[in-house]
C-alpha cells in the first residue's frame, strides 16, 4: 500500500530538477500521460549535447531545445444529457380555437354596414400580414384626422390606384403563373382564367364601390375613413364594445369593410393568417383568393391557385414559410 509519505508533490520534483539542471516532467503510464513528452525531449538533449562535435555542427542546427511540458488536463467529463421535456397539451389555447372563440378579442370587423360582426386579435394579424400592420399602427387622431384623410384620398387617388394596380398585377404575376403549355395546362390556365375572371370581377367593382363611405366616428372620437388607403376598407375607429366571450365592455379598434365582402371567405382568410392552413375542400375558394388579394395576402392567394392547378403539395413549403416569417416578425 502506498503511504502518504510516499506521494512526492509537484514542488518536490520541481526542487530536485533544478538542483541537477535537468528538465522536469511528469508521466503516468495509466492515462498515456506525458510519456512521449519524455522520450521526445530526451533525444532532443542528447541530440543538442553534440553539437560541440565537429560533425554534427551543422547537422544539428534545427535541432529544438527541450520544451516545457503543458499542464496536464484531465479528459472532459461527458456532457449532460438534456431531456427535452414533450409540450404540455394546449387544452383548447391554440391559435385555432382562440380564433374560434376570440376571447380578449381587439378588433371588430364590420361586414355589410354593421350586420355581421367579426371579431380577431391585433397580434396574429398584424404578425402574419403587413396590410393589417399599418393598419394597426396608423395614428387616430380624431375627426380632424379623418377629414385630413379624406382630403388627402382626393388628391392622390390617381397615384393610389396606379400604385396598387401595379401591386395587384405583379401579386397575380407571382401567385398565378400556369404552364399554358399541353393540353392539361391548357386546361388549368382555362380554369385559372375563370378565377382571374371571377376575383377581378370583385376587385374591379371597386370603381362601383361608394366614393365616399360613410364612416361613423366611434364613442372616443378617434378614428379615420379609409378610402384612399386600400381596397375593401371604409374605416377604423376606437370604441368600446362588448366582449364576446365575457359580455364585458372593451376598448376594441372597429373596421368597416366593404359590402361586397363575405363573412365566410373572410373568415378563412383571418383563420389563414391564424395557422397557415387553408382548408382545401371549401367551395368558395375563388372569393377567398379575392379576399386575400384585397388584404395583399399573396401567399394565400398563391395556395388557393395550386389548389385549383391540383398542385396541392407545393402548399406545404408555404406553410412552413409562413410560421418562419412570422416567428421573425414576432422576434
Amino acid at each position: 500500500p502506498i503511504k502518504p509519505t510516499d506521494i512526492l508533490p509537484p514542488e518536490r520534483g520541481h526542487e530536485v530538477a533544478k538542483e541537477l539542471g535537468i528538465p522536469y516532467y511528469e508521466t503516468s503510464i495509466v492515462a498515456q500521460f506525458g510519456v512521449k513528452d519524455v522520450f521526445d525531449n530526451a533525444i532532443r538533449a542528447a541530440l543538442i549535447s553534440r553539437r560541440h562535435l565537429q560533425f554534427w555542427k551543422s547537422h544539428l542546427k534545427k535541432v529544438q531545445r527541450p520544451l516545457l511540458q503543458a499542464p496536464f488536463l484531465p479528459p472532459r467529463p461527458p456532457r449532460p444529457v438534456v431531456g427535452i421535456p414533450d409540450p404540455p397539451p394546449m387544452d383548447g389555447e391554440g391559435p385555432d380555437s382562440l380564433f374560434c372563440q376570440p376571447l380578449c378579442a381587439d378588433v371588430l370587423f364590420l361586414l355589410q354596414a354593421g350586420a355581421t360582426r367579426v371579431f380577431a386579435h391585433k397580434v396574429y394579424l398584424a404578425t402574419s400580414c403587413s396590410k393589417f400592420y399599418d393598419l394597426f399602427t396608423m395614428d387616430l387622431g380624431g375627426a380632424g384626422m379623418e377629414k385630413e384623410g379624406e382630403e388627402s384620398s382626393e388628391g392622390s387617388e390617381e397615384e393610389e390606384q396606379s400604385r396598387r394596380g401595379a401591386k395587384e398585377q405583379a401579386g397575380r404575376t407571382k401567385s398565378l403563373d400556369i404552364d399554358k403549355e399541353g393540353e392539361g395546362g391548357t386546361r388549368g390556365s382555362n380554369r385559372l382564367l375563370m378565377l382571374q375572371q371571377g376575383s377581378l370581377r370583385t376587385s374591379q367593382s371597386d370603381n362601383a364601390l361608394p366614393a365616399r363611405g360613410q364612416c361613423s366616428m366611434g364613442s372616443l372620437g378617434a378614428g379615420r375613413a379609409l378610402l384612399g388607403w386600400g381596397r375593401g376598407f371604409l374605416g377604423v375607429y376606437l370604441e368600446m364594445v362588448d366582449d364576446p366571450v365575457t359580455g364585458r365592455p372593451r376598448l376594441m379598434t372597429v373596421v368597416s369593410m366593404d359590402d361586397l365582402i363575405q363573412k365566410g371567405p373572410f373568415q378563412a382568410v383571418l383563420q389563414y393568417l391564424y395557422t397557415g392552413h387553408l382548408d382545401e375542400t371549401r367551395g368558395d375558394l375563388m372569393q377567398v383568393a379575392t379576399i386575400a388579394e384585397l388584404l395583399e395576402v399573396f401567399d394565400l392567394r398563391m395556395m388557393v391557385a395550386n389548389v385549383l392547378n391540383r398542385e396541392s403539395f407545393m402548399n406545404q413549403e408555404i406553410t412552413k414559410a409562413f410560421h418562419v416569417r412570422r416567428a421573425n416578425r414576432i422576434k
